[in-house]
Formats: C-alpha cells, sequence, structure tokens
C-alpha cells in the first residue's frame, strides 16, 4: 500500500506538471510518425541537373528516360559545364548528366559509340549510388526500347546498333566511404548535444541548489548574469570540437578539404545559436532533471527535422518548412560541406546568415523570459 502511495504521488506530480507531460507523451510518437514516415517512403526524387549540349531529339528523349525514372527529378538545366558543378557544389543536385555535342550523330553511326558522362556527389554515398545505378537502368532502358525499334533486339553477332558509353565520376567521395557522411555528422551531433546541456543546466541548477537569489542580490545586471552562463559553455563547446576534428581527420581519416578556420567560425555562431535555446530552456525549467529531459525532448525533434537520420525531401512539404528554422539542419550542412566538399564562405553564407538570426530570436526570446521568471 505504501509503494501505491508513492506511485500515485508520481503520477500526481506528473499532472501537475503539465508540460513535461505533454512532451513526453507527443513528441516522441511525433518522432516515430515522421522518422516510418521519412524512411518507409524509400529514396525518390533525387535532383539532376542535366547538361543538353547537343539538343537533339536523341538527347531529349534520353533526358525523358532518366525524368521517368522514380529515383531521378530533372530540376535544372545548367547551360555551361561549371554551372552543373556549381549545383553539386552547393548541394542542390545530387547528381549531373552531361550530354556532348553530336550525340545523335555518333549514336545514328554504327562506327561511332556515342557516350555521356555521369557526375555522381558522392558525399551522401547512399544517394549517390542510388542516383548512378538509376541512371544506368535509364539508359539500359532505353537501348533496349531503341533496339525493338530497329527490330534488333535480342539477335546476336555484330557490334550492337545502339550503345551509349556511359562515363560516370564520383565527386567528393569516388569509394562512397561512409564515414565520409556519418562521421561529421556525429561531430555536429556531438557538439550540439554538449552545448546545450551545459547551457541549460546552468541557471537551472542555481535555482535548484536555492543560489540564484544570491546571485540575484549581487551587483549583477541580468545580460552579465547570461553572459556569465554562456561563456563556459561557449568554451567547452570549441574545445570539443577542436579534439573531435583531430580525432575525425587523423583518426577515421575523414578529409578536411576547406577552410579549418572557416569551419571553426562556422561552429562558434552554431554554438552560441544552441546555447540560446539552452538559455531559454534553463529559463523555463525549475530543476536540474527538468532541464535534461527538456534537452532530450528538443534533441528528438532536431534530429527529425535536420536531415541527421533521413534526408529532408522525406519529409512532408510543412515540415521541410520547419526544417529552416533548425540551426542543427544548417550546421550539418555546414560540416559536411566543408569537411568532404571543399565549400568556402560563398556556399555557405545563407546557411550561417540563417543561424545567425535564429540565435539572435531565440536568445532574446530566452533573456526576456529570464528577466519574467526574475520578477
Amino acid at each position: 500500500m505504501r509503494i501505491w502511495n508513492l506511485v500515485l504521488k508520481e503520477f500526481v506530480q506528473l499532472r501537475r506538471d503539465w508540460l513535461m507531460t505533454t512532451f513526453i507523451l507527443t513528441l516522441p510518437i511525433l518522432q516515430l510518425v515522421l522518422l516510418a514516415q521519412a524512411t518507409s517512403s524509400g529514396i525518390s526524387n533525387l535532383c539532376v541537373a542535366v547538361l543538353d549540349g547537343d539538343n537533339s531529339s536523341a538527347s531529349r528523349r534520353l533526358i525523358a528516360a532518366l525524368d521517368n525514372r522514380r529515383e531521378l527529378d530533372i530540376c535544372y538545366r545548367p547551360v555551361t559545364l561549371a554551372d552543373a558543378q556549381r549545383f553539386l557544389d552547393q548541394g542542390e543536385a545530387t547528381f549531373a548528366v552531361i550530354i556532348p555535342t553530336g550525340f545523335a550523330a555518333a549514336l545514328a553511326d554504327v562506327s561511332q559509340v556515342p557516350s555521356v558522362q555521369l557526375i555522381a556527389d558522392g558525399s551522401n554515398d547512399i544517394m549517390g549510388g542510388i542516383a548512378l545505378s538509376a541512371a544506368r537502368g535509364a539508359v539500359t532502358e532505353l537501348e533496349i526500347d531503341m533496339l525493338r525499334e530497329t527490330g534488333l533486339f535480342g539477335k546476336q553477332g555484330g557490334k550492337n546498333p545502339v550503345s551509349i558509353d556511359l562515363r560516370p565520376t564520383v565527386r567528393f567521395n569516388p569509394t562512397f566511404d561512409f564515414r565520409f557522411f556519418s562521421v561529421p555528422a556525429q561531430v555536429g551531433f556531438i557538439i550540439y548535444q554538449v552545448t546545450l546541456t551545459i547551457a541549460s543546466i546552468g541557471l537551472a541548477r542555481e535555482r535548484e541548489l536555492g543560489t540564484l537569489e544570491q546571485l540575484m542580490v549581487m551587483p549583477l545586471r541580468r545580460i552579465e548574469l547570461v553572459i556569465g552562463k554562456a561563456i563556459p559553455a561557449l568554451i567547452i563547446g570549441a574545445i570539443n570540437f577542436l579534439l573531435m576534428m583531430a580525432v575525425t581527420v587523423f583518426g577515421f581519416r575523414v578529409p578536411l578539404r576547406g577552410s579549418l578556420l572557416l569551419l571553426f567560425g562556422l561552429t562558434v555562431l552554431f554554438i552560441v545559436a544552441e546555447i540560446g535555446y539552452g538559455i531559454f530552456i534553463s529559463s523555463i525549467a525549475r530543476t536540474q532533471q527538468q532541464a535534461i529531459l527538456f534537452v532530450f525532448v528538443l534533441a528528438m525533434v532536431d534530429m527529425a527535422f535536420s536531415g541527421y537520420m533521413v534526408r529532408i525531401k522525406n519529409l512532408p512539404v510543412a515540415f521541410q518548412t520547419i526544417s529552416q528554422v533548425v540551426p542543427f539542419r544548417h550546421y550539418l550542412t555546414i560540416i559536411r560541406g566543408v569537411m568532404v566538399k571543399g565549400a568556402g564562405l560563398d556556399v555557405l553564407w545563407p546557411h550561417g546568415a540563417a543561424m545567425l538570426l535564429m540565435g539572435l530570436f531565440i536568445t532574446a526570446v530566452a533573456i526576456h523570459n529570464l528577466n519574467r521568471s526574475l520578477d
């Protein structure tokens, strides 16, 4: 009976803390629905950039065959090879197809073999491999259709009158090494966890121990109190980043093709943004345990909306829009872009600007909420 009374007490406590109870019951279900929907739909509509240098009926037929594949979606029609490579560098396209001038003439001439260049973005080994395989399948189906039209399908001997020479190139990750995609994401997630945890328990610990009132009577302004709690999280997050980068590059052999200074600067910006979220959590949490639980809940949501586990385009359109305001999503793009692609600030500045704006906004909200809770 005594144990049952204790159980009832715990449920009464949960009922009083209705906000936390709502999070515990609803957010795991939301995450399950999002991840299950995203992973069960498979990978489809990978963005493809097609450079048609021939502009003939044969090249248009090849483009149509590619577009008919469920895995591929013709998104861009660049006019130069540099434009096609830029789409790959910026992550806007997963795959590029280069149809050279004279493709139709070579296809009609039995003495020639027309060639098509396929360029895959290997920074995401799964999507790059699927895009390359789908393009090969589309070309094979086109060859079979054209053979049927000539009445030569299934006949043996002699040169195949319909043969397209595919010349695949995999950029950034030629061996499709999974570590190039997964390890930078792990680095980002660890920085995210450490920073958010340290920032969120700072004020909550003072409130739980009863020392917050002592800090309030000291000659400290509220903003100075916030900055004093934020600096340790910033320093620890930055040190963690440098240590993990050393392990990633020298231990796991993941290349750092871009500027370490640029990546460090954008990482500090990400840490500052997450400190803002941590201060907000600390302003509403009454105990350290409650703050950690809030961090756990927020981490589940951010993982679902960041592209950490499944690509964002697999999510519903409304959730793709929500993902734009998740700093972790932008940081994953930054760390993968700098490390694997060697991307510079000219490509990554929109993601840095997004983190800056969100960091300023959530920090302002956190300070306002903290002032109101302390008054």
